[in-house]
C-alpha cells in the first residue's frame, strides 16, 4: 500500500548518474515564441524542455504531467510540499535548457536551484499576448468535448488541470479575468528583470527577435546556416492540441470498443461515425 501523502515525484528514482548541467532558462510565458525557442535551442545543441516534452514516451512513462500538476498545486494552492532541487532534477535531469510553461511558472525556484544558467526573457505587447491566449489556452479549455473526455481519460484530465493551475497563477486566482491575465503578464516580466542581473539576461520582443545573431551572441554559439525557426504562430497551439486530442480519442475508442481485432474494430467505429456525420461534428466542435 502506498504511503499516505506520497507524491508522484517521490516514486521516481534520482536521475542517474547525475543531472545534466542546466545552461539556459527561458522564462517568458507561453505564447511569447516559446516553441520557436524550443526548436532554436535544440539546433544549437541544447536538450530543451517545452510543454510538448510531456508527450515524449519516457516522460509519459515517468508521469511528467502528474509531476507538474502536484508542483503547481503546491505553489499555487499551497497543497503539498513545494518542489526543490531534488524534485526538479528528477523531472529535468536530462535537459540542459527549459522554455514555456509550466517551467516559466517556477522562475524563482529554477533561478535559485540553477544559478549558473543564462536567462532569456521573451516578451510581446500585452494586448497581443492576451489575444494569443484567447486562441490557445482559452480556446482549448472551452472545448466541451475536451472537458467531457478529460473526465474519462487520466492524461487529458491532468493536462486540463495543469492548464487551469497555470492560469490561476498568472491571474492571481481569477482564471477567466482577461484584465488580471494582462496584469499578471506584465508583473511576471518585470519580476524577471528585477531579479536577474542584466549581464545574465537576454530580453527580446517576439516581433523583433532579429534571427540567430543576438541569441547566438548571448549564448556564445556559432550561427546556424539556416533560417531562424518561426513556428506556433496564430492558432497553431490549438491545432496541435486538436491532433493530440484525436490521438487520445482514438485510444479511448479502442478501449471502449473492446474488440479483439483492435485495428479492425477502430476502423469499423470510424466508418460508423463518418457515415453519421459524427466525425465532422466533433471536428467542428473542437475548432469552435
Amino acid at each position: 500500500m502506498a504511503s499516505v501523502g506520497l507524491r508522484h515525484v517521490d516514486k521516481l528514482p534520482p536521475y542517474n548518474p547525475q543531472p545534466v548541467e542546466m545552461q539556459v532558462l527561458c522564462l517568458g510565458l507561453s505564447r511569447t515564441s516559446t516553441m520557436s525557442l524550443w526548436v532554436a535551442l535544440k539546433k544549437l545543441g541544447y536538450n530543451t524542455y517545452h510543454f510538448m516534452e510531456c508527450g515524449q514516451p519516457e516522460n509519459i512513462k515517468d508521469g511528467h504531467l502528474l509531476c507538474w500538476k502536484e508542483a503547481l498545486e503546491a505553489k499555487v494552492l499551497g497543497k503539498g510540499k513545494p518542489y526543490g532541487r531534488e524534485e526538479f532534477d528528477k523531472v529535468l535531469g536530462r535537459y540542459s535548457a527549459v522554455t514555456d510553461a509550466p517551467n516559466a511558472c517556477f522562475a524563482d525556484e529554477l533561478l535559485e536551484n540553477y544559478p549558473n544558467a543564462k536567462v532569456i526573457l521573451s516578451v510581446r505587447d500585452p494586448d497581443k499576448w492576451v489575444a494569443s491566449m484567447e486562441t490557445s489556452y482559452y480556446r482549448i479549455l472551452g472545448w466541451t468535448s475536451f472537458t467531457a473526455l478529460a473526465f474519462f481519460d487520466k492524461i487529458l484530465g491532468t493536462e486540463r488541470a495543469v492548464f487551469l493551475l497555470i492560469l490561476r497563477q498568472w491571474t492571481n486566482g481569477d482564471i477567466y479575468n482577461r484584465q488580471k491575465l494582462r496584469e499578471g503578464f506584465i508583473k511576471h516580466n518585470q519580476h524577471i528583470r528585477d531579479i536577474v542581473p542584466k549581464e545574465n539576461l537576454f530580453e527580446f520582443q517576439v516581433e523583433e527577435i532579429g534571427g540567430w545573431v543576438p541569441l547566438c551572441k548571448f549564448l556564445g554559439k556559432d550561427i546556424p546556416d539556416e533560417p531562424y525557426p518561426r513556428i506556433n504562430e496564430g492558432d497553431n497551439a490549438a491545432k496541435i492540441h486538436v491532433a493530440m486530442f484525436w490521438g487520445h480519442l482514438m485510444t479511448l475508442l479502442g478501449r471502449w470498443l473492446r474488440l479483439s481485432g483492435a485495428v479492425g474494430g477502430l476502423t469499423w467505429g470510424l466508418r460508423w461515425m463518418q457515415q453519421r456525420g459524427t466525425l465532422e461534428y466533433l471536428r467542428n466542435r473542437l475548432m469552435n
